[in-house]
């Protein structure tokens, strides 16, 4: 220290050039964020798996990096002709240069008409087009200006709006506002702070002595961080620039208070320069580095962790230690230098503020301790216990409108699905090749079970291309086809048993309507009556006289036996009517009846049945299923029923045969019968009209006699025939109604079997109607192969069809935290069914924004659980090192975490409740612990080496001596710190606005209330205890 004081000037001198190295060879700190910023996430997890399985799909070596971007065409109006026309010359353009642009290739509707749903707005108002850009050897940015700068030259409608937008693009207008906010940090952190320290010291020097050394110290730790990054891959984010600005500005001017706050109470206590110096820096100095090393502790720690955005934290550690640097060495020399004139033109008034507010409450505490502590603990409990700790993932909350990516996303989700702007993708690797119907099949499952998850829109795979599964390859659609085949079958058993019941109908009345022998007997009579008229008429020819008395016996005789003879006509004529009528009846039902029919159905149950053994086959699964067993059972009964009724089919087909050829005979015979009748009763009406020419005419007698005679013989000669015939028809006619007899047996046999072969069937169809809803899914060998289905093949799967990929479509926004619940539940989902399907697969990912996040989220939880384990422990043990007391350390400890919860409360009430937001982002639990923990224990050590100072004192006294004399630097340095993370409120970045609040609650809290009553409060019942 002394040497540092006999030569000042050298000191400034060499930090000086220091400078001017470190700012001249500073790299581009805003560029290596933007290649090296965003959050990188381990390569075992599901999002970067699927990004390395991506690119394996694609073709594309490992180690160039593509980025999706998305064209969005807007017209408000809906799109004219002349905006198709406009587009289709930029796609036409950006595809004839995509080396100039750095495009591997673009997706749109024109080439591929099937997408058009998929591309176009259904209010025809915007049209996208997906391009995949190679980011390998130029940024992302620098590729959309250009592609920018092209769209802007085609010549298109003023109502044509293009927009770029995609996950990269968004997150580089992130980056790019975020450097925009910390431009008016940077301006707003130094005004505030002159302001401040003009308030606190009075005087103009202080200020600008202050600026300069923390400006060095920011300027030489901003560079070493920049070399680092960039030669070292050295961990960097988004928000290091800022953290390290407000870190080394805000602790930076706090120790500058704290020390010239010390050097003008040395000075106002009548020590010299040296000596005040020498003084300030044995005690005030003492406290920098042991809160320097809180500091340097809390950063520090966050080069354990496998983030790589909490890992770049610990570049604060190293402007910690530059700032201590530069606080040990500048500092001594620069107050050397300025002297008394550092606190001018109010030199002459130097004097130590004292702060009445800690006093007052130290006063308090030290006399109530226990009622201060109940009182405290009461206002504390409410807010500690309203921490829900909920987070949110959603980059688009930063940014406004007026960045293009953020435009465009807003465009498309509100004319297409949010989520399908930026869809969930899984992609499967497997060792073999994935086109056969066993993998399909499997790959149908399990896109059937993520289908059925809640908060999934829609899904598409190979299995189902166009968001609907392959109906001809699916087992249920198979079932329905089959359902109907039941149906017909049963409908074709029923309709042919109504024919038969109608058949035994009719041959019962066919009975029933005719009796031969009746016929037979009435023509036996007719024949004796001609018998008894031929020997009349021989008797005649015997003699004239007896004939003339016999002619008129004769005459009588003929006239009945002619009108006899009609009615035997007319009776037989409708008696043949009414036989041939019913026999018709039946020829026509038997004619219906197709035996072959029969047959073609018995070989289709025979059919079914081995189909069904078939399918067990293929599908063993359904084996055991208690339905199919039934159904099995059923139709081995029913083949079973058919196989006995075979055989009565036959010889039921033969009986058929026989009563055919014995209807055929019987209607010879009648029509014989009929021929007989009307020649006998012709024969009778000559006879009678010949006896009635005897009576005319007495000289015709003889004539006419010799005509009755020769008419008689002629008759009886025709009833001598039917009398040898009679036999054979009556024998006919009993035949006939023995067959009819057989047959109606037959028939109600075969009635019987087809009415319990259509229950079994219904029983069958009640077993295939459980398969309409089944998932089973199979593609025959021979339809892989087809041109059709290759389609679908080469839009799923990889050229060598070992990797597929299933897209989902979120029914919410990608970014939300309902997106990241989706996600999470898909993978849970998707590992459990991966145990249960036969296909292996050796790389699963699950890609897309919501996966990212996901994986973000649990990357999260799980490095800052153990980061703030590692960081608790840490600050506890250089506490205890501090103050060497394990209450006491455990007292600042408590002190900074219960500061945080309770912040963190407050924070959440304000956004969630009065802004509306659906959480705090998720790097503000992290910053606001780390400032709360790294840079709040300051106050502590403060307080402590302050304490410890009048260790001699009675403990109520020292207390109040130390928050006396403390209070006003602690005020002064709490007031700065939070200005300078106020002034990150213009910044526009939702982050660094919550941050900002979160971080000024917690500091006013602890400058005005936990420390000023909580800490003067256990310290004064540990007396008691202790």
């Amino acid at each position: 220290m002394r040497v540092i004081l006999k030569r000042p000037w050298l000191s400034t001198i060499i930090w000086a050039i220091l400078t001017v190295i470190f700012v001249v060879t500073m790299p581009d700190i805003n560029k290596i964020v933007r290649l090296k910023g965003e959050p990188k996430i381990g390569q075992e997890y599901p999002s970067q798996v699927a990004a390395a399985l991506e690119k394996e799909y694609q073709g594309v070596p490992k180690d160039k990096k593509l980025s999706t971007v998305a064209i969005v065409f807007y017209d408000k109006n809906g799109l004219s002709d002349e905006d198709i026309v406009a587009i289709k010359k930029i796609i036409y353009g950006l595809n004839s240069n995509r080396e100039k642009y750095n495009i591997e290739n673009i997706s749109t509707h024109f080439k591929n008409p099937e997408l058009k749903n998929y591309y176009v707005s259904g209010n025809n108002k915007v049209i996208l087009a997906s391009i995949q850009a190679d980011k390998s050897k130029r940024e992302i940015i620098e590729i959309r200006d250009d592609i920018y700068k092209f769209i802007d030259s085609v010549r298109k409608p003023k109502s044509l709006e293009v927009y770029l937008t995609g996950g990269d693009l968004i997150t580089q207008d992130f980056v790019k506002a975020s450097e925009d906010g910390v431009k008016k940090t940077d301006v707003i952190t130094i005004v505030f702070i002159i302001i401040v320290l003009v308030l606190v010291f009075r005087s103009p020097v202080t200020p600008i002595v202050s600026l300069l050394t923390v400006g060095v110290s920011f300027l030489i730790s901003l560079s070493i961080v920049g070399h680092l990054a960039d030669k070292f891959n050295f961990p960097i984010n988004t928000f290091t620039r800022t953290f390290i600005v407000v870190s080394l500005f805000g602790i930076g001017t706090d120790y500058n208070l704290l020390i010239i706050s010390r050097f003008r109470e040395e000075l106002a206590n009548g020590k010299d320069v040296d000596d005040a110096i020498i003084t300030t820096f044995k005690t005030a100095g003492k406290t920098v580095v042991f809160s320097c090393l809180a500091v340097f502790t809390g950063f520090a720690a966050f080069a354990a962790a496998s983030f790589n955005f909490f890992r770049a934290m610990s570049a604060i550690a190293v402007s910690v230690l530059v700032l201590l640097l530069v606080l040990l060495t500048l500092v001594p020399a620069v107050l050397k230098i300025f002297g008394k004139n550092l606190l001018w033109p109010f030199n002459k008034e130097i004097q130590h503020t004292h702060s009445r507010l800690w006093e007052a409450a130290a006063r308090l505490s030290t006399k109530y301790p226990y009622v201060v502590l109940t009182t405290v603990i009461l206002i504390l409990i409410p807010f500690l216990l309203s921490v829900r700790g909920d987070l949110s993932f959603n980059t688009l909350n930063e940014l406004s409108e007026k960045y293009k990516s953020v435009k465009g996303f807003n465009i498309i989700s509100k004319n297409f699905s949010s989520g399908k702007t930026f869809p969930v993708t899984i992609y499967l690797k497997s060792n073999k090749s994935l086109a056969t119907s066993d993998a399909l099949s499997d790959i149908e499952k399990i896109t059937e079970i993520l289908s059925k998850q809640k908060g999934i829109k829609d899904v598409y795979s190979v299995t189902r291309p166009e968001g609907q599964i392959i109906k001809q390859f699916s087992l249920s659609n198979q079932a329905n086809t089959v359902i109907k085949g039941i149906d017909s079958l049963r409908n074709g058993l029923l309709k042919v048993n109504n024919a038969i019941e109608t058949i035994n109908k009719n041959l019962n009345m066919s009975t029933k309507e005719f009796d031969v022998q009746k016929l037979v007997t009435g023509i036996s009579q007719l024949e004796n009556g001609v018998y008894e008229l031929k020997i009349s008429l021989e008797k005649l020819n015997s003699g004239f006289e007896q004939g003339l008395n016999g002619s008129k016996k004769i005459y009588d005789g003929l006239n009945k036996l002619s009108i006899g003879s009609s009615k035997l006509s007319e009776g037989f004529k409708e008696f043949y009517f009414e036989y041939t009528r019913s026999i018709n009846k039946v020829k026509s039902e038997l004619q219906g009846f197709d035996v072959n029919q029969i047959e073609l159905l018995l070989t289709g149950i025979n059919t079914a049945n081995n189909n069904l053994k078939a399918l067990s086959n293929k599908y063993p699964e359904i084996s055991r299923d208690i339905n199919y067993i039934t159904a099995s059972e059923i139709l081995s009964k029913i083949e079973t029923e058919a196989n006995k009724f075979a055989p009565k089919l036959k010889e039921f087909s033969s009986e058929y045969e026989k009563i055919s050829a014995q209807i055929n005979e019987a209607d010879k015979a009648l029509k014989l019968i009929s021929n007989s009748i009307n020649s006998i009763a012709s024969a009778s009406k000559q006879l009678a009209d010949a006896q009635g020419k005897v009576l005319s005419g007495y000289y015709q007698i003889d004539k006419g006699q010799k005509q009755i005679i020769s008419g008689v013989k002629l008759m009886y000669s025709k009833l001598q025939e039917f009398e040898k015939q009679k036999e054979q028809i009556l024998k006919k006619v009993d035949e006939l109604q023995t067959g009819f007899t057989s047959l109606k047996s037959a028939l109600l046999q075969i009635s019987d079997a087809l009415n319990k072969m259509a229950n079994s069937m219904q029983s069958m169809k009640s077993y295939f109607e459980g398969y309409k809803t089944t998932n089973i899914f199979y593609v025959p060998p021979e339809a892989i192969k087809s041109s059709s289905f290759k389609k679908a093949l080469d839009s799923y799967m990889n050229k060598d069809r070992t990797i597929t990929k299933i897209i989902l479509i979120l029914d919410t926004n990608p970014y939300t935290n309902k997106a990241i619940d989706i996600v999470d539940n898909v993978e849970k989902v998707l590992n459990n069914s991966l145990e249960f399907i036969n296909t292996k697969f050796v790389s699963v990912g699950v890609g897309g924004i919501s996966s990212s996040n996901h994986d973000l989220k649990s990357i999260y939880f799980k490095d800052f659980k153990t980061l703030r384990l590692i960081m608790i422990i840490s600050i506890f043990i250089l506490m205890f090192l501090i103050s060497r007391s394990i209450f006491n350390a455990a007292i600042m400890v408590v002190i900074v975490f219960v500061d945080y919860y309770l912040a963190l409360s407050i924070t959440e009430m304000i956004f969630k409740g009065i802004f509306k937001y659906e959480a705090l982002n998720w790097a503000v639990p992290f910053f606001t612990f780390v400032v709360f923990l790294a840079l709040g224990i300051d106050y502590s050590v403060f307080l402590l080496i302050r304490f410890y100072e009048y260790k001699d004192l009675e403990m109520n006294e020292a207390l109040r001596l130390t928050s006396a004399n403390i209070g006003h630097v602690v005020t002064s340095a709490v007031i700065i710190l939070a200005g300078t993370f106020a002034a990150m409120l213009p910044s526009g970045i939702l982050t660094l606005m919550q941050v900002s609040i979160c971080v000024v609650i917690g500091l006013v809290l602890l400058a005005f209330f936990l420390l000023p009553f909580l800490y003067n409060t256990l310290m004064r019942i540990k007396r008691d205890i202790v």
